[in-house]
């Protein structure tokens, strides 16, 4: 059951990738490109930390654990779904690797909750878009002014990190029987693949000029 609900989370996800790219809702060039000239700002202000201001510095860190984060979730995914997909456990380097991936998802998203908990609040006028639904607005999206959407996407993100990293640190002691730790197995799978649907939705409106 987990591995045919999986392959239709991925075929669902990747879908709907594709069709916002020949959508035109993202474009695929230009999101290469900016992607590529956040990564070049993000090494050059870390070359030059100790002449940044304050502020400089903290929107470094925010978009360095963003991209880190968003990075080691798509990896995250694919050494853990792909196997099980293909009717095979998740062993050898793809074991290893999302073992080592792990930690550094759990640090990450941990630093997205310090540094964006604050701009991610609700606050009156969310309601207000929100009953406009996927309605464009004029307010262009981003991690500095996020709209109600990202906020719904963010806070869905640290909640269900909560399972996903849970169900791994207690599958680690022997506390729980065979039932119990496929029972922890699939609590991970399920919130996973959850997380990934909804980690891409936020980068979906990160990167698109409008919600």
């Amino acid at each position: 059951m987990f591995r045919i609900i999986s392959l239709l989370g991925l075929v669902g996800i990747t879908a709907a990738i594709v069709w916002a790219i020949r959508a035109q809702r993202i474009q695929f060039a230009g999101t290469k490109q900016a992607l590529r000239q956040q990564s070049l700002d993000i090494a050059n202000n870390l070359r030059q930390w100790r002449a940044l201001s304050t502020p400089a510095r903290l929107r470094t860190l925010m978009r360095f654990f963003y991209l880190a984060t968003l990075i080691s979730v798509l990896l995250l995914a694919i050494t853990g779904f792909l196997p099980v997909i293909f009717g095979q456990a998740v062993s050898n380097f793809a074991l290893i690797l999302h073992l080592v991936l792990a930690p550094l998802f759990a640090i990450g998203i941990t630093a997205l909750a310090l540094f964006w908990a604050q701009r991610h609040r609700f606050n009156e006028n969310d309601w207000k878009l929100l009953q406009q639904g996927f309605k464009k607005v004029e307010r262009p999206a981003s991690p500095e002014h996020p709209h109600v959407w990202q906020k719904i996407c963010f806070w869905l993100s640290l909640l269900l990190a909560v399972p996903v990293i849970i169900s791994t640190v207690l599958m680690m002691y022997p506390l729980y029987g065979t039932a119990g730790q496929e029972w922890l197995l699939h609590l991970h799978g399920y919130a996973g693949l959850v997380l990934l649907a909804v980690v891409v939705l936020h980068a979906y409106f990160v990167l698109i000029k409008k919600p």
